[in-house]
């Protein structure tokens, strides 16, 4: 920050100069002292210049000093004034929509800043995709903070369809140097273990990065690997699953994000964590990771994960302080990052002015108002800000990102296999990310479950001679599946984390065909009686959508409502329950385009 700057932000603070915005007559939450205080809050550039409390402060409620030059004063009528909410960890993409349309999705239910890992479209498209999304982020008024994709591919041998080494971030560091805040999620467990050079070269990059962090990802690990993992100078986890787990990696010096999502929702299994001692909750942050557009819209994002602590017994302020201020003290946001306009978490001096005007501290219904950097962006769960017209440059990387999909030429063959008891079955865990390991004496209850590569190695493999017999085992695994319960049809998508193959699953060869067939270039689609009764149309890496939020998030409704009418019942989710089932980072059993996969070993337990 120049001294210009900081001479400028003394003047306001000091009422030598007018500021533009005063809210007056506020309740605000002060999540330093853990208290809500009558007062008001000046507001000048897009910062908060300055904190009046009542009892301490002359004309605290009115706005002292301040209202008296300013351009405009915010009557809060009694209401209360918040910091805005902070996403500890998410994929924008996962949400099915473009950075700009999440934007406003996010903004609408009160997350004013967004810790963006996104290795998902990087493992489609590469640093195009990242570059698309810093570049769409701008558009819009969130405090988008996006993270390097530390695993592109997730694991060495992924067939994804991009790699991304530590000589290459380096490069994308020197191209975007105030773009890039840390290293994402650290998911490959066995090359920090191992102490492989390569994995170890990105942990070091990240200090090139503006936060220097590097982001966690380690699914029930403990003891001596777990340690290793916090040597290394990992900081944060998000896939805790119970509070042992949690405190184990808490009482290491790493901060656990309760995950609220889609697909996981953690939150109410680790509440004991912080209800046990409310003194862990400035360890404790809140992320999403997937939110589905529809959940977005309806329930909303960071805001749902606080009422829902809040309902399982936090306090108040509490949940609200590990929504707002421990997230931002975890990634160095309260203090410590010298650029204006950086700080974030609070309602304080040198601040960025993102604030939320609340009716009450239950979270039930959106923010009655939300200002981003001071502006007005949102109203009682509508978006009133402003989208700026897309650039070149992004309809350019829009369009690296079409046409992602290229799959080899399939028969019914490929989906007609026999069941063979001694394959383990992967067992879908409702509300969770983690699978089980199923055995079966018969395929009774179970479904075909089909991984196919679609980067383009398979397709080209057919080019050179291959057969469709010799991909199998190669670029597309086959195995079965219990908990998916699809019935009279199958279900395909684009989306299989996190190098994003086609995965389907279904209980006839015919309809798993005409699904994969159905899916043209990104989405997911039901196929019943080789007829498609559902799609979600993501064209842009096969990840998100080129609508609008609300009419992505009408597609997913209707898609869910399909698949739930063809078997796949709750809490199982129609979507998540699929596109999880590749994931290799997190155990038990994965499916991979060379078979099922054992996350505990690291080994193939077969193709059939």
């Amino acid at each position: 920050m120049s001294v210009e700057k900081i001479a400028a932000r003394i003047d306001a603070a000091m009422g030598r100069v007018p500021v533009d915005t005063v809210f007056a007559h506020a309740r605000i939450v002060d999540v330093y002292g853990h208290r809500v205080v009558a007062g008001s809050v000046a507001v000048k550039d897009g910062e908060i210049v300055a904190v009046l409390f009542a009892g301490r402060d002359d004309d605290a409620e009115s706005g002292g000093i301040y209202a008296a030059q300013a351009a405009q004063v915010i009557d809060c009528q009694g209401r209360y004034l918040a910091p805005g909410l902070i996403d500890g960890h998410l994929h924008m993409e996962s949400s099915n929509v473009r950075p700009a349309e999440y934007a406003k999705m996010a903004l609408a239910r009160g997350t004013t800043t967004a810790i963006a890992d996104s290795h998902e479209i990087a493992n489609v498209c590469g640093l195009d995709g990242l570059r698309f999304m810093i570049e769409d982020a701008r558009r819009a008024p969130l405090n988008a903070r996006f993270m390097m994709p530390s695993c592109v591919p997730a694991l060495p041998d992924e067939q994804a369809g991009a790699s991304i080494t530590a000589a290459d971030m380096q490069a994308f560091f020197a191209q975007y140097p105030e773009d890039i805040f840390g290293l994402g999620e650290m998911m490959n467990m066995p090359g920090v273990t191992g102490a492989d050079p390569e994995t170890l070269a990105r942990i070091d990059a990240a200090a090139l990065t503006a936060s220097g962090m590097t982001d966690g990802h380690a699914p029930l690990v403990a003891g001596p690997e777990l340690n290793a993992y916090a040597a290394a100078g990992i900081m944060a986890d998000h896939e805790c699953t119970n509070p042992d787990e949690a405190l184990d990696k808490l009482s290491r010096g790493m901060y656990i994000m309760l995950r609220e999502g889609t697909c996981s929702h953690d939150l109410e299994a680790l509440a004991p964590l912080v209800l046990d001692d409310p003194a862990r909750a400035r360890r404790c942050c809140l992320a999403t990771d997937d939110r589905a557009p529809s959940d977005a819209l309806a329930t909303g994002m960071i805001d749902n994960a606080v009422r829902l602590a809040i309902e399982k017994g936090i306090d108040p302020l509490d949940a609200l302080a590990m929504g707002t201020l421990s997230t931002a003290e975890a990634f160095g946001l309260d203090h410590g990052c010298g650029r204006a306009g950086a700080l974030v978490g609070s309602v304080a001096p040198g601040k960025r002015a993102d604030l939320l005007v609340l009716d009450d501290l239950s979270f039930a219904n959106p923010p009655a108002q939300v200002y981003a950097a001071g502006a007005l962006v949102a109203e009682r769960g509508s978006f009133v800000g402003e989208i700026s017209p897309a650039s070149a440059e992004v309809e350019r990387l829009e369009e690296l990102l079409r046409g992602s999909v290229k799959l080899p030429r399939l028969t019914e063959d490929t989906f007609a296999y026999a069941f063979d008891p001694a394959m383990p079955v992967i067992g879908v865990t409702p509300a969770n990310a983690i699978t089980a390991e199923v055995r079966a004496q018969s395929a009774d209850g179970l479904r075909r479950l089909v991984l196919i590569e679609r980067h383009g190695r398979g397709a080209a493999a057919q080019d050179q001679g291959a057969g469709e017999k010799d991909l199998w085992g190669k670029h597309i695994g086959r195995g079965w599946v219990s908990g998916y319960n699809v019935a009279q049809g199958a279900v395909a998508a684009t989306i299989g984390h996190d190098s994003h193959n086609v995965c389907v699953v279904g209980d006839n060869p015919a309809d798993m065909l005409a699904a994969v067939n159905a899916v043209g270039q990104g989405g997911a689609v039901a196929v019943s009686g080789g007829n498609v009764v559902a799609r979600l149309d993501l064209p842009l890496g096969g990840l998100m959508g080129d609508k609008d939020a609300a009419a992505v998030a009408a597609e997913h409704d209707a898609f869910v409502r399909a698949v739930r009418g063809m078997g796949v019942e709750p809490p199982v989710d129609p979507l998540m329950g699929l596109i999880f089932l590749p994931l290799p980072v997190i155990p038990t059993l994965r499916i991979r385009p060379e078979g099922v996969f054992d996350v505990r070993t690291f080994q193939y337990a077969g193709c059939c």
